[in-house]
């Protein structure tokens, strides 16, 4: 018997149906045995992959991390164990950049099982009551919508510091386009007036957005009716599956800026394999098992799951099961923002979204947190 283990993170969506994907393995490989421990979102977000690579075979992964994991070895080059044109139907079969985003320097380090980026949730149900069906398309829009809302119902935001980081990256993405960080350097006028906007929103909205993470509100949205909209956070069908919560939890493409074809921050979650894996062909192959078009809109799916594959995102059976979740927010997956990635991104996103929160929370000016910001970018990077 071959063990193998791999490294999940903890929410439904994160581990289920990876358990059914290695069960549904096994039949066909009953010498293999794969075990799945789990892990925070935020550890998911922030922990180092040399703490994983030698306690676990398969790691999943977040897209910023390639440029460290090229940069020091950590993850299985995906391009030497898997057939060139199984992986070119893996790339044509992407829900947006997903794919793409684990490539770096003509390797590939992990295929996506998971596609995610920030959206809109709402309750159409109470909505309708209140007669604002007519959800914002754009930025400018959501501060007319504020003014309409009963004052029983809230907006919410999902700002803890990592989502603040994601939220604030959103907004400078749709306002400069994809290159407003260069040089190691976040532009300062576009992150300056991102930050500004973000304190006119706090104003409106629910005031413990600023505590909140995505699962947080989508729990009061599913069990409560206070709160009524949130227009940028990581979605998650299972709220939109009926029987998960107590009501059900609509979505829908974010609020955008119409001057440039960028929605919101890139998410998702990548399936790698350690460079320290003893049994690197056969952890390829449950890799390619996984994102292979058939499991994803099977199997995938069924066990909770948010599939990283277009035709899975396209299915009438899954967009029947989950109230039209996929196809509702397949534009705001198109056009989605890739983050940086070199080597030292994460490190630096990861103190950058707890600089940028406290100083929020402080009401720090805003030039003065871009600086702030800025100076630890270099800081960061010259460090590493």
């Amino acid at each position: 018997m071959i063990q193998l283990k791999g490294i999940a993170w903890d929410h439904p969506r994160g581990y289920e149906p990876l358990i059914a994907a290695s069960k549904e393995f096994s039949k066909s490989n009953p010498n293999v045995d794969i075990k799945w421990d789990i892990r925070s979102l935020k550890e998911f977000g922030d922990m180092p992959i040399e703490d994983l690579i030698g306690s676990y075979d398969f790691i999943t992964i977040d897209h910023p991390y390639m440029g460290q994991a090229d940069a020091n070895n950590l993850l299985l080059n995906l391009r030497k164990q898997i057939p060139s044109d199984v992986l070119k139907m893996h790339s044509e079969h992407s829900v947006g950049p997903s794919f793409e985003s684990y490539n770096l320097n003509n390797k590939l380090y992990a295929l996506p099982v998971d596609a995610a980026a920030l959206i809109a949730a709402y309750r159409k149900d109470l909505i309708a009551d209140f007669g604002l069906s007519d959800l914002p398309k754009t930025r400018a829009g959501l501060f007319d919508y504020y003014k309409h809302l009963p004052s029983d119902v809230s907006v919410a935001w999902a700002l803890c510091p990592t989502d603040f980081w994601c939220a604030f990256l959103t907004i400078c993405a749709q306002e400069g386009g994809r290159d407003f960080v260069k040089d190691f350097t976040v532009d300062n006028e576009i992150g300056t007036a991102a930050l500004d906007e973000i304190k006119r929103h706090l104003e409106f909205i629910h005031p413990e957005s600023m505590n909140w993470n995505p699962i947080q509100i989508l729990d009061k949205m599913g069990e409560g009716n206070e709160i009524v909209y949130s227009p940028y956070l990581f979605g998650y069908t299972n709220y939109s599956r009926e029987g998960y919560a107590k009501n059900l939890v609509h979505f829908t493409n974010s609020p955008v800026n119409p001057k440039h074809k960028i929605s919101t921050i890139l998410g998702g979650v990548g399936l790698a394999v350690s460079s320290q894996c003893k049994e690197a062909k056969l952890a390829a192959d449950f890799v390619n098992f996984v994102a292979h078009p058939e499991i994803q809109e099977g199997i995938y799916t069924e066990n909770g799951g948010q599939p990283g594959n277009l035709s899975a995102w396209t299915s009438k059976r899954n967009n029947d099961m989950c109230t039209k979740f996929f196809i509702d927010t397949l534009k705001t997956m198109e056009d989605a923002y890739v983050r940086p990635q070199h080597p030292m991104w994460n490190s630096f996103q990861e103190q950058g979204a707890d600089l940028l929160h406290e100083g929020v929370l402080k009401n720090t000016e805003s030039e003065r947190l871009m600086k702030q910001l800025n100076e630890l970018y270099k800081t960061v990077v010259c460090n590493g």
